[in-house]
């Protein structure tokens, strides 16, 4: 790191003269411990503008001319963080990926502004870990909870603006945004909550006064595209409205078709729109009760409504997968690798015994917590053989994990380009299979996240 600090502190010394923001240099750099990969990415609303490779230190620095302003993020194995970078900004991160926010420091011109957001991120986790022991308030008490904590980060953000002369517009847009944003979630989850507590057939009714806020919201506001607790909260007013629809209108039965046709009546920003329309048909297929699947009426409402051609292909392929695995059938053989390299037959592995296999990536899913779930499962179901097949057979990359201890090869193996499993893993997504010892499906496609996860391993064991 100090390396990197003589070099950037050189850079900053001869690129001082520049005057204009045209012409500024920004410089982005740092240091990654225990990395998962030889690079880094850093992204601008969603699209990869760099690639930067780490030496052998796992150092990294790159330098930009004329950058434009705004949140950015840098990606590392799949975890990521957002940056603020502004023209003239020289940026240094550190970071441990086995505790990647926790361990995140900041340093150089402009850095100050990145750990205010970090810790306001980290601020908000906490708070909303507090919040849901005031939901069973009533609506004016709860109303009051969520003003008091706006207040304090307000609060502290103005100390933090007195003491940083220079906040620009965009900046204090980002910031007003992580503080109000996530405040107003919880206000479009409040009455969720005592429906369910409660065992209300509907909603409770709440005075206007407790939404005034949504006149104060912008769905389509550019410069927030990327950011999560925007996102989020929009996900979660629009799973609100479409929900009260149902409730109120038996013709609009169909919570999701709802929702897509509510960000096709709201959002306006063309990529937006696809990406939201995306992942509520995702989000759809991934809670389906038992085996995933998509609603035919959510599936043509998708395609009518989404202009991006590979988004459409992906929606595509995740419903052909889906119906390749047909359940009550026997499964398909297919050939994979030990961690060896030796060739397999799957049907040579699960012989005659109770098993899930599950297709995992690690662009889709954190090694540290796989092996953790599966050892956690394991030993609540031992009479159940657990089989991990990497999608990606160029790599096994379950060594880089900081759990490394948990890794029980003997049930690790890599896929390979031309097995016959490849037909139904188009979609590249994380999927999951549960076979009864006669090698027959019982759930073609399910995930490990999925909330009848449990039961179905349950009902698997009983077989």
């Amino acid at each position: 790191m100090k390396y990197i600090l003589g070099i950037l502190t050189l850079l900053l010394i001869t690129s001082c003269k520049t005057s204009s923001d045209k012409d500024a240099v920004t410089y982005f750099g740092g240091q990654i411990i225990n990395p998962k990969s030889n690079f880094i990415l850093l992204l601008k609303d969603n699209e990869v503008i760099d690639t930067i490779t780490l030496d052998k230190e796992n150092r990294f620095l790159s330098k930009y001319k004329s950058l434009k302003e705004g949140l950015y993020t840098f990606k590392h194995g799949i975890e990521f963080q957002y940056i603020y970078l502004e023209p003239k900004d020289s940026i240094l991160v550190r970071l441990n990926t086995w505790d990647f926010d926790e361990s995140l420091v900041f340093s150089g011109k402009g850095s100050s502004k990145n750990e205010f957001l970090i810790n306001l991120f980290l601020k908000n986790e906490k708070e909303e870990q507090k919040m849901y022991q005031y939901f069973g308030l009533n609506e004016n008490d709860f109303s009051d909870k969520i003003e008091n904590f706006a207040k304090e980060k307000v609060a502290i953000y103005n100390e933090f603006k007195i003491n940083n002369e220079e906040i620009s517009s965009g900046f204090n847009t980002l910031t007003n945004a992580a503080i109000y944003y996530p405040l107003y979630r919880l206000k479009e989850v409040y009455p969720f909550y005592h429906r369910k507590v409660k065992k209300l057939k509907n909603f409770p009714e709440v005075n206007d006064d407790f939404y005034e806020f949504r006149k104060h919201v912008n769905l389509n506001e550019e410069d927030l595209l990327s950011f999560y607790p925007y996102r989020n909260y929009i996900t979660n007013y629009f799973y609100h409205i479409s929900y009260k629809l149902k409730e109120s209108d038996s013709t609009k039965n169909n919570l999701t078709v709802n929702m897509l046709n509510a960000i096709v009546d709201n959002i306006k920003i063309e990529e937006f729109k696809n990406s939201l329309l995306k992942k509520t048909v995702v989000d759809e297929f991934l809670k389906r009760e038992t085996t995933c699947s998509i609603n035919n009426d959510t599936y043509k409402v998708f395609l009518e409504n989404c202009s991006n051609d590979n988004y459409k292909k992906e929606i595509q392929n995740l419903v052909n997968d889906s119906e390749y695995v047909v359940n009550h059938k026997p499964l398909e053989n297919f050939d994979i690798k030990s961690y060896d390299d030796r060739v397999l037959s799957v049907s040579s592995v699960i012989e005659n015994k109770k098993c899930v296999i599950y297709f995992w990536s690690s662009n889709y899913m954190n090694p540290d917590y796989l092996l953790k779930a599966i050892n956690r499962l394991e030993k609540k179901h031992p009479n159940i053989l657990f089989i991990g097949i990497n999608m990606q057979s160029d790599l096994f990359n379950l060594s880089n994990s900081s759990n490394v201890k948990l890794i029980d090869y003997k049930k690790q193996f890599k896929l390979p380009e031309d097995s016959y499993a490849r037909k139904y893993l188009t979609s590249n997504y994380p999927r999951t299979i549960m076979i009864d010892n006669f090698g027959i499906v019982t759930n073609g496609f399910t995930h490990l996240d999925s909330k009848k996860f449990n039961s179905e391993l349950n009902k698997l064991e009983k077989k």
